[in-house]
């Protein structure tokens, strides 16, 4: 074992912008007292007055429908006040053995959450949930201060009480007719309503749209400051997200607020709200727009997914970052680079030893020709008290390809590898039971034939270390539900570069069912789908450990209708290494100089003739939509579902726990 060099990342500073002030004072819009020189300059000139009445309310009869309004608009601005929302998102913990999770296990959670990360298990073990009711639009707010400024005219003063009501219906009709008009042409300039060849999922709900609406630096922003503040929300995000919202540059900036329905385009008049002159005083406080938008981005991702993203932009960032200016093997060579250094700086940031396990072998290409290879897995190691009797290893590739078309590498596989980060921190915070054993790896070469994968087993197996069992994840940041493949179904997948072209099944061990079933219960329990994958295996690092008798599991997200093609895929993939192995390559080149015998040259042009068929078999298979969306340059930071990402991520977390608080089987 050999420790961990010293490794930093440089962040990339926020830009710096000078937010330009608003046109129109919104608190005139939002707040402030309708006045009787309002009212009197909305009265019709040349009608006299209504006779003077006692100043004292009359009582209620059936013919005084006067009062009658007057008590029903005093009545509905009371209850509205009552219905008012809370502006600080609601929090709750729910304690499920020795941490929080998002709901009760009688109570599965739904298959997708209202807002991000809102069932998402938190590190400091708290959830946001969404806040409990929808906040007022000024529109509503408007209209109440309008009814409530009416009733208090009517009940001061009954003798005027007609001029307050005209004056409260005119402003009334201003305000929908400038809100109809706000919402028009705001949305319409609002960002995304042209982006019909988005690739990402429409905004889910409020909050989502607003957090989509922020430029990436504000973004990047906001994610740390949900991040640092952890399950302290109210206290800390309110006032750093509304500084965030200060410093905004003006046109974002009223891009939210028409999302919120209190502004039109810049530049116009009558924003939405009150008409322009008026002021009101009502009987409840509305509730500012900063303050609002504030709360509802604070609600937009938990702690936890916060932190998740954080750490998934700074891998993608260094592997897009290491690519600049380079062509060929060099371009991919730096990028994995820069994706390791990053990868062990943010362990190493959170407190965790890193162990780094050094490999180097030769492989056999299609022909049959050797390649050597070099490279290095990653590992965090936790234990509990006394000598480990029980280990179970988590892994994930930290490799990618596709950097000549300019992949990150983010879903394939940053999104396991943020898994990897946010479970040592679960990890780092919670004692472990006395003998038990988790060791997370990042696995090297996995995209080059599993190698690195490979290479560990082998160690460990004449070390005699192995893990009892193993849960390998690959791309878990987008997908309808959950694929698992066992130690029955490694056989299924054929590299070219194991002992055996066609290895037998294995037998499922008594470990290995016991962690199906608790990865079972745990995806029933966040409401995700574990999809029936017959006659397919996930190809990943776990069918190194399984072809050598060590207990694993694959785990992915995807799409059901994808597993077909794949299945397809896969089995075409078998059939051409098949008949690749059925050709002697070691005369190969005596049949290319024409000196084989005529038997042997022609026992040679059949299975050329057999594996040329299988291949163009093969390569004429439409790649699935999950597939495709891999080693090249989609699979981009936007292409990770950071909400399905984080469902996953309960998911391990209750399978871990489970795990870690049940006998050996």
């Amino acid at each position: 074992m050999h420790a961990a060099p010293d490794l930093r990342c440089t962040r990339r500073a926020a830009i710096d912008e000078v937010a330009m002030p608003l046109d129109i004072p919104l608190s005139r819009h939002i707040q402030g007292r309708f006045t009787s020189d309002v009212a009197r300059q909305l009265h019709p000139r040349g009608i006299p007055p209504a006779p003077t009445r006692p100043n004292r309310p009359a009582p209620l009869s059936v013919r005084n429908g006067r009062d009658w309004l007057v008590s029903a608009l005093a009545l509905s601005s009371t209850l509205a006040a009552g219905r008012l929302p809370s502006r600080t998102p609601s929090l709750t913990a729910v304690r499920d053995g020795a941490r929080s999770v998002a709901a009760p296990a009688a109570a599965p959670l739904p298959v997708r959450p209202s807002l991000p990360g809102a069932y998402a298990v938190t590190g400091g073990g708290y959830e946001a949930v969404p806040v409990s009711g929808d906040p007022p639009t000024a529109v509503a707010s408007s209209l109440q201060n309008i009814a409530n400024a009416a009733s208090v005219s009517c009940l001061a003063t009954p003798q005027r009480c007609p001029q307050a009501l005209l004056a409260g219906t005119v402003a009334a009709m201003a305000v929908i007719s400038s809100a109809a008009t706000g919402l028009l042409v705001g949305r319409a300039t609002a960002p995304g309503c042209d982006r019909a060849d988005s690739t990402t999922t429409p905004p889910n709900g409020l909050a989502q749209s607003l957090y989509d609406l922020l430029p990436a630096e504000y973004r990047h922003r906001l994610l740390e400051i949900v991040s640092d503040c952890g399950a302290d929300t109210a206290a800390c995000t309110g006032p750093a997200i509304h500084a965030l919202l200060e410093d905004l540059p003006a046109p974002d900036r009223y891009r939210i607020m028409a999302t919120l329905g209190v502004a039109q385009r810049p530049g116009t008049h009558g924003v939405g709200g009150w008409p322009s002159g008026a002021d009101a005083a009502p009987f409840t406080s509305p509730l500012d727009w900063m303050d609002w938008a504030a709360d509802l981005l604070a609600a937009a991702a938990s702690p936890a997914q916060a932190r998740f993203q954080l750490d998934l932009e700074q891998i993608t960032r260094a592997t897009l970052d290491a690519q600049a200016g380079l062509n060929g093997t060099d371009r991919e060579t730096a990028a994995n680079n820069a994706r390791f250094d990053t990868l062990g700086a943010l362990f190493e940031d959170d407190g965790h030893t890193l162990l780094q396990l050094p490999f180097n072998g030769t492989a056999r290409d299609i022909f049959g020709f050797e390649r050597p290879y070099v490279g290095c897995n990653l590992m965090v190691e936790f234990s509990g008290a006394g000598t480990p009797s029980r280990t179970l290893m988590l892994l994930a590739h930290g490799d990618m390809i596709g950097a000549h078309d300019g992949s990150s590498g983010a879903n394939d596989n940053g999104s396991s590898l943020a898994a990897l980060l946010a479970l040592a921190r679960t990890l780092r915070d919670t004692p472990l039971p006395p003998g038990m054993r988790v060791q997370l790896m990042v696995s090297d070469m996995e995209e080059r034939g599993l190698y690195g994968s490979k290479a560990f087993v082998q160690q460990c197996l004449a070390r005699g270390t192995c893990p009892d069992v193993a849960l390998n994840l690959d791309m878990i940041g987008r997908g309808e539900g959950i694929t698992v493949t066992g130690s029955d179904r490694h056989h299924l997948y054929m590299d070219g570069d194991s002992r055996s072209v066609l290895p037998p099944a294995a037998e499922v061990s008594a470990a290995e069912a016991q962690l199906r079933q608790q990865l079972e219960r745990a995806a029933a329990d966040v409401g995700l789908q574990v999809f029936d994958s017959e006659g397919w295996a996930m190809q990943s690092d776990h069918i190194a450990f399984q072809r050598e008798g060590i207990p694993a599991l694959g785990m992915n997200l995807a799409d059901e209708r994808d597993i077909a093609l794949e299945r397809e895929v896969q089995q075409a993939r078998a059939r051409l290494w098949v008949a690749n192995t059925a050709v002697n390559w070691t005369r190969f080149e005596e049949y290319l100089q024409g000196t084989l015998d005529p038997d042997a040259t022609r026992e040679m042009d059949a299975r050329l003739g057999v594996m040329d068929r299988a291949m163009q078999a093969y390569k004429a298979l439409p790649e699935s939509p999950s597939m495709a969306r891999i080693h090249n340059g989609r699979d981009q930071l936007h292409q990770v579902d950071t909400d399905r990402a984080m469902e996953a991520l309960a998911v391990l977390e209750r399978t871990l726990d489970a795990w870690l608080h049940s006998p050996a089987p």
